[in-house]
């Protein structure tokens, strides 16, 4: 009897041996979920500027659902919104790349240069881990030519999401790129490209209409981006004008500090119709708040200011303030026009 209890016992322990290795699973094991996706599913970046998507980086729009990072990310099947092929994807172009960070401390056009180099990349691209994707802006702006945009419904494509668990595919996800627009703020339409009203600035405040007793409004300042299409610097100019467009030397905006606006590299050069300075774009070099911009860090914030004394009693301090932002590189200049009322800078 004792013998044959041993014999089932050595059986049984033999079947729990057989039985355990069959179904013996690694701990450490990755998961992947069939419900892994992406919350964004439509994206729609200007074309010719470098653009990551979703603009906050620690803005995550993929949902693993529990999936085991680190994930991998890859975009397959480009292709057009009816199934054509989409050849323009998949070629390599040079585009500028930070390979150090910018910090809106550089001193030199040369230290920013040093902090970037060209790399072949292609244009639409997601990041290998995070799953954010990446527009870039080529060095050579002629291959956008090439992208169909807006209103043109504009591109399907894939992404593989894998972890040593397995992979799965997110599919039919939409590319629809909007016409390239140079600077901000702007009146263009992004879809037809048509200009649809006037830039002001963002900021007037007390700045008293000559020979009346009121004070302007931000309609009653017009900006205009200008870029010279015959030279091939890098210079940031402001001009001011008077209601007859006649120049307004700068230098009335006495109390304005010259050396702290915008990211420049020597000293802002004066004339009596414009201040200029040398600079790298785009301006912003990056988006990261400095203190030469927004608090979002995504345009260049500048303020022009003077005071005049009121009625021999005090001083009023006068404003006239933007943010703004350049995507290309050149020569350019911002007008500030005054094109209903004059200014007035004098004492009373």
């Amino acid at each position: 009897m004792k013998k044959n209890n041993l014999t089932l016992a050595v059986l049984a322990g033999a079947g729990m041996c057989v039985t355990a290795a069959c179904v013996k699973i690694p701990a450490d094991a990755d998961y992947i979920s069939p419900s892994a996706t992406y919350t964004q599913t439509l994206f729609e970046p200007v074309l010719g500027r470098t653009s990551l998507i979703p603009g906050d980086p620690g803005t995550n729009i993929f949902n693993k659902d529990n999936s085991t990072s680190p994930l991998n990310f890859k975009i397959i099947n480009m292709r057009g919104a009816n199934g054509e092929a989409a050849d323009i994807f998949n070629k390599t172009f040079p585009v500028l790349v930070w390979k150090e960070p910018y910090t809106g401390l550089e001193k030199t056009r040369e230290e920013i240069d040093r902090k970037r180099t060209i790399e072949q990349r292609r244009l639409f691209e997601v990041r290998e881990h995070s799953g954010q994707f990446v527009m870039w802006r080529p060095e050579d702006l002629a291959y956008l030519n090439a992208i169909k945009k807006q209103p043109d419904p504009g591109y399907k494509f894939d992404v593989e999401v894998s972890n040593s668990g397995g992979s799965k595919i997110v599919r039919n996800l939409e590319l629809k790129p909007l016409r390239p627009q140079p600077y901000e703020p702007n009146a263009f339409d992004p879809v037809t490209g048509n200009s649809y009203g006037e830039v002001t600035p963002r900021v007037v405040s007390n700045i008293k209409v000559m020979y009346e007793d009121q004070t302007m409004g931000s309609m009653m300042v017009k900006m205009i981006f200008y870029k010279n299409p015959d030279t091939k610097g890098n210079t940031l100019t402001f001009e001011f004008r008077d209601s007859a467009y006649r120049p307004i030397d700068p230098k009335l905006f006495r109390t304005t500090k010259w050396e702290e606006m915008i990211h420049h590299f020597g000293t802002a050069r004066f004339t009596p119709e414009a201040v200029t300075y040398e600079v790298a774009y785009p301006i912003p070099l990056s988006v990261r708040p400095t203190r030469y911009t927004n608090g979002a860090g995504n345009r260049a914030m500048v303020s022009f200011t003077y005071d005049r004394m009121v009625n021999g009693q005090f001083r009023s301090a006068a404003i006239l303030g933007t943010d703004f932002a350049i995507y290309e590189p050149g020569d350019w200049k911002i007008v500030f026009w005054f094109h209903k009322r004059n200014p007035d800078f004098k004492d009373n």
